[in-house]
């Protein structure tokens, strides 16, 4: 059993680990896994524990998933976390689904809950650097950023600083959107990548 709960806790933590760095912490009674202290899974006693952020926690009961209960002093408390059954398991594909949603929702929770960035670093994919090359053509502020969108801003470090790098346009549109560039709107993605092609072109 101790082999098999490695094994699926290498599973989860590998597609976790593509949103970023993963952290974790002594939490709930388990182990909390976070990437850019947004909290989406729970590990404890072998098990894994999705976080039903929005309209999941209706898909998690649907799908037969156990609520987390935390065993407290004053007694059991349940949480928005749900156990990844047996069935999840066996069908990696439908694993990775929800591993993403519970990603994207928390994201969206999170960027709810706090307030709105006041400067560009603290939007989602972006930091210091990208921040003071973007200074560096005139966008300092996060709505300037959001005003100019993300192909103009593209062709503007593009041009300053010789960049082609497909992930940095989606990274400024995840940006923009408030979401890691890996959890775009597919049509979205598919239409900057396009572009970004074409630009090879020119």
């Amino acid at each position: 059993m101790l082999f098999l709960s490695e094994q699926r806790k290498a599973r989860v933590l590998s597609r976790i680990a593509k949103y970023g760095a993963l952290t974790t912490k002594s939490q709930f009674g388990g182990s909390s896994l976070m990437v850019d202290e947004i909290i989406l899974a729970i590990n404890s006693d072998g098990e894994f524990y999705l976080k039903g952020s929005g309209f999941l926690e209706t898909l998690y009961k649907a799908t037969k998933m156990n609520a987390y209960v935390y065993l407290k002093k004053g007694g059991p408390i349940t949480l928005r976390y749900y156990r990844i059954t047996e069935v999840i398991w066996k069908d990696q594909k439908k694993l990775e689904q929800y591993i993403d949603l519970s990603y994207h929702y928390s994201v969206q929770e999170y960027l709810g809950q706090r307030k709105q960035p006041s400067r560009i670093k603290d939007l989602p994919n972006l930091g210091v650097m990208l921040e003071k090359k973007l200074n560096q053509i005139g966008i300092n502020k996060v709505e300037e950023l959001r005003h100019i969108g993300a192909k103009a801003s593209y062709l503007k470090l593009m041009q300053l600083y010789n960049y082609k790098n497909s992930e940095l346009l989606l990274s400024l549109a995840g940006a923009i959107v408030g979401c890691h560039r890996s959890v775009l709107p597919d049509q979205l993605k598919m239409e900057l990548l396009n572009w970004h092609d074409e630009l090879s072109f020119l």
